[in-house]
């Protein structure tokens, strides 16, 4: 039967040599890669691999068949031979013992081209196998290139190489490993440096470090599928409360300032510049900086660095002002408060929101900015109440900023969000009136406590030791007065703490710094342009604490620094020589 047909019914012969590459049901033969020796060698897979080894079979197959013109200009005859008495078995046309002396006659062929080999050196021996680039280009490949792939033995399930990155070679990183199955791409022999090449690796090695962070290479793999499933997470929440607030927009035409400083100004400048309709009006006392506003776009004053936008304006007249005003916005300072909200009282309508962004105590009475406005405009006058790690400079300078909208009623204080809120503002809301107004008054105290500390050069431990402390004094008197803790550990509350006590633009701060270096009060407030709140507030703190029962030592030593009864090196060895507690 070796002579002719194989009769019906019964499959050609298999020669030994042909099952390396026709694999049988009980065993799959692929070629993989060696690592230590880069030759090929022959593994065996069982036949749980099957599946695997049979995609790999009919990989070969459709190669062979997408380049056939490649296979006869390569020269390669062992693959000639392998698609032809391939074909040869699966169509059983051919005779089985003409197939099997082919067969015998490739494989010594292959052997003396393997003791060939062996003969070379090791690095001479090592296959390099050609990047293909005829995937990339329309599956054509040129002349020159089928002449350097004909000396080149390829296996018969790899088509081409893997491809190089150039942006990894130029950043010095290694090649990612290739996939079961591909064959590494040798590095090319050294040459001449090439000035174009050495300027691409330039431009590569510059883009190396967005690359890599693009990449995703600093976590493993399942730590980084876990966190870009979290990003995307809130990604699409984002995307949901966005579309929720397209269809729910904000409908304002005017908006009312109470007062020229430099907060009211940067707060009303921040609606302006986000709602180019909008009209903003700054009521002043001073007709000076108000034609200053009006003919020259500054605020000469406080702000004199920044352009206001064109729908900013400037009135003297009350009537003028709130006529048509949607919104109000005091920034007027708490100890002027009551007299002036009496003095605009007729003109107020009864629902016109008022949005306070003064912080302090009244000293007379010792109220809160939620206590005054009621009591002169009447407990049912809508009031919201904006605080918040802000500096007025920042704000105008469109820095991203946080605050917080504290009203009892949701509905106004959802309000007052959607009004500020923008892309460099973000605006969070709670109905804990006390917790933020309480935060944002005794801040101020604790601001001048850590100046005097910058002042003293007492160094950060101090520091750390003593704003802490404050955090702890100012935390035991709010939650007596009925704050809640989480707003004392948000934005209105550490958030406000940390810019006021360590932020060089505040105020309070400032005039702690002063007086640590032995300036008088008097000297110090006369040479400011601007009011810092917590040096009447630290008498009221006082009063507080003594009404509640809590005891505030570094608060009630500010006060005491403030009055003249101890200077502030004394008021520091003071507090560092108390008994020593338990962390409460």
């Amino acid at each position: 039967m070796a002579g002719g047909a194989a009769p019906a019914g019964r499959a050609c012969p298999t020669p030994l040599h042909f099952a390396r590459f026709q694999p049988s049901p009980a065993a799959r033969h692929v070629w993989v890669p060696s690592r230590r020796t880069q030759r090929l060698q022959l593994l065996k897979v069982t036949s749980a691999d099957a599946p695997q080894a049979a995609g790999c079979q009919q990989q070969q197959q459709q190669q062979q068949l997408e380049f056939p013109a490649q296979a006869e200009s390569s020269g390669c005859n062992l693959d000639k031979e392998l698609v032809a008495n391939s074909s040869a078995a699966s169509t059983g046309t051919q005779q089985g013992g003409a197939a099997a002396a082919a067969l015998a006659a490739t494989h010594d062929q292959q052997q003396q081209q393997r003791q060939q080999q062996q003969q070379q050196p090791l690095q001479e021996r090592a296959p390099k196998w050609p990047v293909d680039s005829t995937r990339s280009s329309g599956r054509s490949t040129s002349s020159s290139s089928s002449t350097s792939a004909c000396n080149v033995e390829q296996p018969p399930e790899i088509g081409v190489a893997p491809h190089i990155d150039l942006e990894q070679l130029a950043s010095g990183a290694q090649q990612q490993r290739p996939r079961r199955g591909a064959l590494p791409a040798a590095p090319a022999a050294p040459g001449p440096p090439d000035p174009a090449a050495a300027a691409v690796a330039a431009g590569a090695a510059a883009a190396g470090s967005s690359a890599t962070a693009d990449a995703g290479l600093l976590y493993p793999p399942s730590e980084r599928t876990q966190i870009r499933n979290s990003w995307n997470s809130l990604m699409r929440w984002a995307r949901y409360f966005r579309l929720r607030e397209e269809t729910d927009t904000l409908q304002v035409d005017k908006v009312v300032v109470f007062g020229g400083g430099s907060f009211g100004t940067a707060m009303g400048v921040s609606l302006a510049r986000q709602r180019k309709n909008i009209q903003v009006t700054l009521l002043l006392r001073d007709p000076y900086l108000c034609r200053d506003i009006n003919e020259l776009h500054c605020n000469t004053r406080y702000l004199k660095d920044f352009e206001l936008p064109i729908n900013v304006n400037a009135t003297t007249s009350a009537a003028e002002a709130i006529t048509g005003a949607q919104f109000a916005i005091h920034a007027v300072p708490v100890q002027h408060t009551r007299a002036f909200l009496q003095g605009i009282k007729d003109l107020m309508p009864p629902m016109l929101p008022i949005i306070s962004v003064s912080k302090g105590i009244e000293v007379d009475s010792g109220q809160l900015m939620s206590e005054v406005v009621p009591s002169v405009l009447g407990k049912k006058h809508p009031t919201a109440y904006l605080s918040g790690p802000s500096f007025a400079k920042e704000v105008m300078m469109g820095r991203p900023t946080g605050i917080v909208a504290a009203s009892k009623d949701k509905a106004l204080a959802r309000t007052v969000q959607r009004l500020f809120a923008s892309p460099s503002m973000r605006v969070n809301t709670t109905t804990d009136v006390i917790g933020v107004e309480i935060c944002g008054s005794l801040k101020n105290v604790l601001a001048i406590a850590a100046g005097i500390v910058e002042g003293l050069e007492l160094g950060p431990n101090a520091m750390a030791a003593l704003v802490a402390q404050g955090c702890s004094e100012i935390r035991w008197l709010a939650t007596k007065m009925g704050a809640k803790t989480a707003t004392i550990s948000g934005l209105s509350g550490l958030g406000d703490i940390m810019l006021t006590c360590y932020g060089s633009l505040s105020r309070n701060r400032t005039v702690g710094v002063r007086l640590g270096q032995g300036e008088k009060l008097p000297d110090i407030l006369a040479s400011s342009s601007q009011v810092a709140e917590g040096v009447p507030t630290a008498a009221v703190v006082v009063n507080l604490a003594r009404k509640y029962r809590v005891q505030l030592p570094v608060l009630t030593a500010v006060a005491q620094v403030l009055d003249g009864h101890i200077t502030a090196k004394q008021a520091v060895f003071e507090i560092m020589s108390l008994p020593q507690i338990e962390e409460r």
